[in-house]
């Protein structure tokens, strides 16, 4: 990408001024995403998280290999741990995404000296929640594992695998608030090659930390999160090093003191958005509760699944963080024609993403799960549920990215209400009532699951259609 961020660095530092280093005129560029080629501007900033993302998704397949070695139990384990972190986590999705519709906002409008300030401010609510999720780690990780319905060893090892991560979350979410930050101004690149350099490492701490190679203590499941926790520590320290050598569009304040109307701004966009994910979260924890009542080989199945589904969805969240980008920065230009255009040309390239993976989780459902079981108790369960879940990525595909279009306009309460219908109303009540309506067991589970992807879509696209996103002012 032409940003030029080096000599524009160090250009504007022998002046003594940095109140305009995110101006594009001054930088010889045009920005894609508010005066060029929409399409190329899209592109600009989602194909470096795509990148990203597909590298998470690479480290997610290599823990999950390396943990299946330990068994059905420690995948189970692992599996349920997973669920509660994306439950947790919910508290930080909702600031990332209010951070990211302030910046992307200023940003379009050339108003870039607020957007430290923004990110100051995001930072300290972000160690925040920190706090809170290391205390819910620290002292309750067993328990909310018996409390979803896990036995013995299954909640032992997850256990296990919980504290430690959340002991260490702070690194996760400090770098997620930075990173969102960087993508916001359009600089999708630097958060990549983060990404890039701490996954080597968690890959090549993996199997060190979980079997005790190189002298190291075998650690099992805990080594897993700790090799997490560790790589997301480097990769914060490396942000935070670029943060304050002003290699970045993004200003830091002379005075950077937690400002309350900021941080009220903030959490009022945050909260909704908040809770949307929380109840998709929620719903997701539900379901596996669910699931537990089918043994330990189901819990496995739907962990290894719904940890394939995730992979194959992260690309794609590459191009609805995208969308999130050019539809705040576009509002915040005036130009809210080239917003809609965006979201457009999204949806195309998302759906046709998510069809394809349709059509190969379907056919190769079987064989996914014999990688990742070698017992192949899972086997069978997993590939039902891909035959009949499968269908409805196209539509899931649809609403995240007309989600994170609304999302990135500020208007955070509209996909929370479409999510709060169509997971507690319509997902978790047919998990309950078609296993014994139907007489089909766990399938019923499946079918649920998909319908609620269904209902989610056409919500989203129904308020979306009204258009009121276009109008919000935050």
């Amino acid at each position: 990408m032409r940003f030029r961020r080096a000599k524009l660095a160090s250009a504007i530092s022998s002046k003594g001024d940095t109140s305009g280093r995110g101006d594009d005129r001054k930088e010889g560029r045009i920005n894609e995403i508010t005066e060029g080629s929409i399409l190329r501007g899209l592109l600009e900033v989602s194909l470096p998280v795509m990148a990203g993302n597909m590298l998470q998704s690479v480290l997610e397949i290599v823990d999950l290999y390396f943990v299946g070695r330990l068994g059905p139990q420690a995948i189970a384990g692992v599996a349920m741990s997973g669920t509660v972190i994306m439950v947790l986590m919910t508290l930080i999705i909702g600031l990332v995404t209010a951070t990211t519709a302030h910046i992307s906002r200023h940003y379009g409008a050339k108003e870039y000296e607020p957007m430290g300030s923004v990110l100051v401010n995001s930072l300290y609510l972000g160690l925040l929640i920190s706090a809170i999720l290391s205390i819910i780690g620290l002292f309750f990780s067993e328990d909310i594992l018996l409390l979803m319905g896990a036995e013995g060893a299954v909640a032992t090892l997850g256990s296990q695998y919980l504290y430690t991560l959340l002991l260490g979350v702070f690194t996760m979410v400090e770098l997620w608030i930075i990173s969102a930050s960087f993508q916001s101004t359009g600089d999708a690149t630097t958060p990549m090659l983060i990404m890039l350099l701490m996954n080597m490492v968690n890959i090549v701490l993996d199997p060190a930390l979980i079997f005790g190679l190189g002298g190291l203590p075998a650690l099992g499941v805990a080594g897993a999160a700790l090799a997490t926790v560790l790589s997301r520590g480097l990769g914060l320290a490396i942000a935070l090093a670029i943060l304050l050598r002003g290699g970045t569009r993004l200003v830091l304040p002379k005075l950077p003191g937690l400002r309350i109307d900021l941080a009220a701004r903030l959490l009022q966009l945050a909260i909704p958005n908040s809770v949307q994910s929380g109840i998709r979260s929620l719903s997701f924890l539900a379901v596996m509760t669910i699931v537990a009542v089918y043994g330990t080989e189901a819990i496995s199945a739907f962990g290894i699944a719904a940890r394939m589904e995730m992979v194959a969805l992260m690309p794609g969240f590459g191009i609805a963080t995208g969308t999130a980008v050019v539809v705040g920065q576009n509002l915040g230009a005036r130009s809210p024609k080239r917003a809609e255009e965006g979201v457009r040309i999204s949806l195309i390239l998302y759906g046709a993403m998510m069809a394809m993976t349709s059509l190969v989780f379907y056919n190769l459902g079987g064989r996914i799960m014999e990688i990742f079981d070698p017992s192949g108790s899972s086997t069978a369960i997993g590939a039902g549920y891909f035959h009949i879940v499968s269908f409805g990525y196209v539509f899931i595909a649809v609403a995240i990215v007309l989600s994170f279009a609304m999302n990135g306009a500020g208007d955070t309460l509209k996909p929370m209400y479409a999510t709060l219908v169509s997971m507690a109303l319509i997902l978790i009540p047919l998990a309950l009532i078609l296993p014994g309506l139907l007489g089909i067991g766990i399938e019923g589970v499946w079918w649920a699951s998909a319908l609620g992807m269904v209902s989610q879509c056409l919500m989203m696209a129904y308020l979306y259609r009204k258009g009121g996103w276009k109008r919000v002012r935050i």
